[in-house]
């Protein structure tokens, strides 16, 4: 139903009107037996009349107040039935172990087993089924039935009969005790004090035959001498034989309870015994209907008063009242706040009611947060939408937050002046972005003059963490686009030796391969040249000592001066080193061979200097980077309390292969000058060029923390070390928010390869070495996995042990939430990540300090 502010101001002024408590209102209240429409359908007290108009309820039957339990105390079932008097209270069963002694009440079955006896009645009147048996000698005694698998005692036989009951008969004939009947109890009479009275009693078979017969039943109720000490009813009378008993108030079965709610029933003994019916304290009956008891509660002026517009006084006058500010789910807060126009929000009416000096009052309704708790204003919840009833479960007050989840929905900031929060549900929202917490409530550095009192909080979940960037989507911050860009490039080939001696031009050594690793690509591990073949011409001249015939002409008594033939001998061009953290050395330098003889067959190649090309040396391997260290960063603390668990550590990346150097040519052939013949000079192979290195590769990104589910966060008041006072407080959790995976480590790139040397091409030319292969790549390591996050019903980010212990007390925390597991760590073929840890689920956490 919606109504404008015109006819709910009509409706609250006419509500004024109304006399009574504040159970004066329109509609809402559950149907009781009070000759009163209490939910307005337009019938009085259904539920128990029937459709001819009579009251025929069990806790109504024949009037409102009239309860059959209460009628036959002792019954299992009773009923209400319509006899020609009208609803009367009917015992339709008695408990187990129990029978029935006419109409009025139900009696308990006691031991007849061998109990003299005339006839069966005599039997069955104490333990129905139980028959009145002839025994061997002829007397009558007392059987037990035992059908329906009723076991016998010791001594005792189930017997058959031709009509009634199965009954438990002595195996010796004889009723009495033997060796067969020890420990058995039999039935035996009391003679009471009273002349012609007995009561039942028992006696059990000891080895001295049967002890002193004792009462089988206690003394109750009835008039009677049930235990035959000489006394009746004795424990339901006083010293002057006056019953005063609860449930025996001036007679037996009389009893003296409350007819309705908020009353007191006391059986009083003064001239006469009476049962005197009053109001608990606090309350008043104001319609003098005693069916629903004492209805209006008087407010003592203390904290939020019952009932608005109803009669909080209890003086059976309608209240009026400007002492708060007023808010419904319906107001306005263009409004004044008043009862007939409330506002609309929380905070608007906090902010009206700081100025005027008042507190507000808030009726059933969900009411969007966050609710900033201003200094001296308290806030009551849980009232009527009229405001003339509060009661925290029919009118729950909802407080919540959609325009920022995870966000809290209530904050309070630096308080320490007395306020009070009572009677609402505050819930907070899921986390919607990666990683992030959610906190329902905030206090932080507010004092223990701020209390929240009967408050249920709902706590939402915290998101889970991001998985971290693998190693290849780092690589674009590198300048490269795929991970093929990391491996190194092979060395270009050398060129062969000349094949006649009709031309011997230089010969270039094969190029080493160019690359470039780093950050923008700025280190350079490119593969060094190979060594180029030069036409070796006028090496030597005959006649003269030549150094490229090695120790020939350096040889003296045996010995040769090899130091002195390389000095006087002329090198082939030198070969290019690799480049890099850790460069291929170039391949060691040759020397062409020469001939004096003026023939093509003889060549002085002595092998005391290097002929065969050279190779280059491997360039070194770059070292894998480390993986990240799970959880390696701590929690993360939101200036509203809102929590990110602690992200992984990122892998760091592997470093840089060098180029391999270049090889040197092989050593050509050269005709001396100053000799015939028709010989030429010949070049050998160029060097192959050096591989470039391969390029270590980037480390994988950490994993990011999941983010905690906190039900209230806490920091407290620095003056006073504590905070807040929590006064039936319930936390209901969630589940905080699993850790992100680390990011997978990629392999750096592969070494260029080393290219051959070129072939010599005339018998006594030799082949240029081969390039050295560049250096491996480091692999960059795994990221490390991300913490869970935490579930916790509150978090004390500040605070002492006492503090924290005096929370755990005061506050009662329904775990449905778990903490959100370890994220994994992310494979490396170098290092991989190490896992995360997962959160905490302490109901109470105290953050360390």
């Amino acid at each position: 139903m919606s109504w404008s502010a015109e006819v709910r101001a009509a409706f609250l002024i006419a509500l004024f009107a109304l006399p009574g408590c504040y159970e004066a209102h329109p509609c809402g209240e559950p149907e009781a037996c009070n000759l009163r429409d209490d939910d307005c359908d337009g019938t009085v007290d259904e539920g128990f009349v029937d459709e001819d108009g009579l009251y025929t309820a069990i806790e109504a039957c024949g009037s409102c107040g009239v309860d059959c339990r209460a009628v036959f105390p002792t019954a299992a079932e009773v009923g209400c039935v319509v006899a020609d008097e009208g609803p009367v209270c009917r015992l339709l069963r008695c408990p187990e172990g129990f029978h029935r002694a006419g109409d009025g009440a139900c009696v308990p079955d006691v031991n007849v087993l061998c109990l003299p006896c005339e006839e069966d009645g005599d039997c069955a009147l104490r333990l129905p089924g139980a028959a009145c048996l002839e025994t061997a000698s002829g007397a009558r005694r007392c059987g037990q039935p035992c059908e329906d698998g009723a076991p016998c005692p010791d001594g005792f036989a189930c017997a058959p009969r031709m009509e009634g009951t199965a009954q438990c008969v002595p195996t010796s004939g004889l009723c009495g005790c033997t060796d067969a009947t020890a420990g058995t109890e039999l039935a035996c009479l009391l003679e009471s004090p009273v002349p012609g009275v007995r009561c039942a009693g028992v006696q059990r078979c000891d080895e001295g035959g049967p002890s002193a017969c004792e009462p089988a039943l206690g003394e109750g109720c009835n008039l009677q001498d049930d235990d035959c000490d000489g006394r009746i009813d004795e424990d339901f009378v006083d010293d002057a034989g006056r019953y005063v008993s609860r449930y025996h108030c001036g007679a037996c079965a009389q009893p003296c309870t409350e007819p309705g709610p908020n009353m007191v029933a006391e059986c009083a003994a003064g001239a006469a015994v009476t049962c005197e019916i009053g109001c608990a304290e606090g309350f008043v009956d104001v319609d003098r209907i005693l069916a629903n008891g004492c209805e209006c509660e008087r407010w003592d002026g203390i904290g939020p008063p019952p009932v608005i517009g109803g009669d909080a006084d209890c003086d059976g006058l309608a209240d009026d009242t400007t002492d708060f500010v007023y808010v419904t789910s319906a107001g306005s807060d263009t409004n004044p706040g008043t009862l007939a126009r409330p506002m609309r929000t929380i905070d608007a009416a906090s902010a009206r009611a700081r100025a005027e000096g008042k507190d507000v009052l808030v009726a059933r309704g969900i009411y969007e947060g966050p609710v900033n708790l201003i200094a001296g204003v308290s806030l009551y919840g849980g009232y009527s939408p009229d405001f003339t009833d509060r009661d925290l479960e029919l009118f729950p007050v909802l407080i919540e937050r959609a325009d920022a989840p995870g966000q809290p929905a209530f904050v309070c900031r630096g308080i320490t002046a007395a306020t009070e929060v009572e009677g609402f549900v505050i819930a907070g929202s899921d986390a919607a972005i990666e990683g992030e917490g959610s906190t329902a409530v905030t206090l932080d550095g507010c004092g223990p003059a701020v209390v929240l009192r009967a408050i249920e909080i709902l706590a939402g979940s915290g998101a889970d963490g991001v998985r971290g960037a693998d190693a290849s989507a780092n690589l674009a911050a590198w300048g490269f686009a795929s991970l093929d860009e990391l491996d190194g490039t092979s060395g270009a080939p050398g060129t062969d030796g000349t094949p006649s001696d009709l031309a011997c031009p230089p010969i270039a050594g094969g190029a080493g391969s160019v690359h470039f690793c780093g950050r923008g690509r700025a280190l350079d591990v490119s593969g060094g040249a190979g060594g180029g073949a030069a036409c070796p011409g006028r090496i030597c001249t005959n006649g003269a000592p030549c150094g490229n015939a090695g120790c020939t002409d350096f040889t003296s008594g045996g010995v040769c001066d090899l130091e002195a033939a390389r000095r006087a001998a002329t090198a082939n061009p030198a070969a290019g080193a690799g480049r890099g953290p850790a460069p291929g050395a170039a391949g060691e330098l040759t020397y062409n061979a020469p001939t004096n003889r003026g023939v093509c067959n003889f060549c002085d190649d002595n092998p005391t200097l290097p002929r065969e090309g050279q190779a280059g040396r491997d360039g070194g391997s770059g070292t894998d980077g480390a993986g990240g260290r799970g959880c390696g960063l701590g929690p993360t603390v939101g200036g509203d309390g809102v929590i990110a668990a602690g992200d992984g550590a990122s892998g760091t990346p592997g470093s840089d292969g060098s180029g391999g150097g270049g090889g040197t040519a092989g050593g050509g052939y050269e005709v001396i000058g100053g000799t015939a013949g028709e010989c030429g000079d010949r070049a050998g192979g160029s060097g192959g060029g050096g591989g470039s290195g391969g390029c270590g590769a980037p480390g994988a990104d950490g994993g990011t923390g999941g983010g905690y589910s906190i039900g209230v966060f806490v920091r407290v008041d620095p003056a006073t070390g504590r905070g807040p006072t929590f006064e039936e407080v319930r936390i209901v959790t969630a589940s905080g928010g699993d850790g992100g995976d680390g990011g997978v480590g990629a392999d750096g790139g592969a070494g260029g390869i080393g290219a051959p040397g070129g072939v010599g091409r005339f018998w006594c030319a030799r082949t240029g070495g081969r390039g050295g292969d560049g250096g491996r790549g480091g692999a960059g390591g795994g990221g490390g996995g991300g913490c869970g996050g935490g579930s916790h019903g509150v978090y004390l980010a500040t605070g002492t042990e006492a503090y924290r212990a005096e929370l755990a007390a005061s506050v009662t925390v329904e775990a449905t939430g778990v903490a959100g597991r370890a994220g994994r760590g992310g494979f490396s073929p170098g290092a991989s990540g190490t896992d995360g840890s997962a959160g905490s689920s302490e109901a109470v956490l105290a953050a360390a300090p």
